[in-house]
């Protein structure tokens, strides 16, 4: 007996100094994570900047999951920081700060206050790039149209493209849930209610319905789905405050796949509101939808493959 009472305080004691150990290594770690609207990748690379602008020696590391953590030193003062991967384009992100190794629960606020006015800045360079649009581009405008909602009370508004004759639309998923009421404005100024048939958030992919005939549609089937480094291509959409409704960019490279999934990297001015835009080559095939942008810049865009698109629509 009493040798299972000292097994069972050795245990205990065990359990104690690894509760101990485990809090000392997280004490500064702010206990709710924040979320941004911003991919790992972009995150780590504008924290970095701020760091090292700081005057803070920079050291990187990628434990499992996909996380990142980055760690600044200077003089008696460190900071460690968490990236952990929320969603293709967003991002959680935990903060520790020391000060003669006691934590400095102030000092997190400059860099949140840092991250928040960089989600605000946009650009205000703009060029209108519908006068350099291929005609086959430029016939599919009034295919293509813009959807306002209201979510939690809030308005949005994005693109979509109509996609058969019987008044299907394509568009995004993200900020739908809990959508309240949707509006389609087509290209000739007519509005519809618009009807969530099918949503799936992992494409970031959702499927519209209006009560409403066309005589004309985007085809799915003429689209290409392999696509050359450096090739043109153009999006048609609706962006926030903007009259100029195409863009057209270049392909920066073969797909990256995040969270397995396919993603093109465009160089190509990418506003508010274009998410669900189509996307075309020269000739006027689609090849894509816009999903977002790299946050800070209009310049760098993501586009969901048109193969995803033809596998969310073969899915019951």
């Amino acid at each position: 007996m009493s040798g299972s009472l000292i097994q069972m305080k050795g245990k205990a004691s065990i359990i104690i100094l690894s509760l101990v150990l485990a809090s000392s290594l997280f004490a500064g770690i702010e206990t709710s994570p924040r979320f941004y609207s911003l991919p790992v990748v972009e995150i780590e690379e504008i924290l970095s900047r701020w760091l090292i602008d700081s005057g803070f020696d920079v050291s990187r590391s990628s434990p499992e999951g996909g996380r990142v953590r980055l760690r600044g030193l200077k003089g008696s003062e460190s900071w460690e920081i968490i990236l952990m991967p929320h969603s293709p384009l967003a991002s959680e992100i935990s903060v520790k700060f020391t000060r003669h190794d006691q934590p400095d629960r102030t000092r997190p606020e400059d860099l949140w206050a840092y991250l928040e006015g960089y989600l605000k800045g946009i650009p205000s360079e703009r060029k209108n790039l519908n006068r350099d649009a291929p005609a086959s581009v430029l016939s599919q405008m009034e295919s293509v149209v813009c959807i306002r909602a209201r979510v939690e009370n809030e308005p949005i508004q994005f693109s979509g493209f109509i996609v058969d004759k019987k008044g299907s639309i394509i568009s995004t998923a993200h900020d739908l849930k809990g959508i309240q009421e949707m509006t389609v404005i087509l290209n000739n100024g007519q509005e519809f209610k618009g009807r969530r048939v099918k949503m799936d958030p992992y494409r970031d992919l959702t499927l519209i319905h209006i009560d409403s005939k066309f005589n004309s549609s985007i085809s799915l089937a003429k689209g290409r789905t392999l696509l050359g480094v450096g090739e043109k291509v153009y999006s048609v959409g609706c962006p926030v405050n903007h009259q100029e409704r195409i863009r057209s960019g270049i392909v920066d490279g073969p797909p990256r796949r995040v969270k397995n999934l396919p993603l093109w990297q465009v160089d190509m001015e990418t506003l508010p509101g274009s998410s669900g835009s189509p996307v075309f080559d020269i000739k006027g095939n689609l090849v894509g939808v816009v999903k977002g942008r790299y946050r800070g810049t209009d310049s760098v865009g993501f586009l969901i493959p048109l193969v995803t698109v033809i596998e969310f629509l073969r899915e019951k």
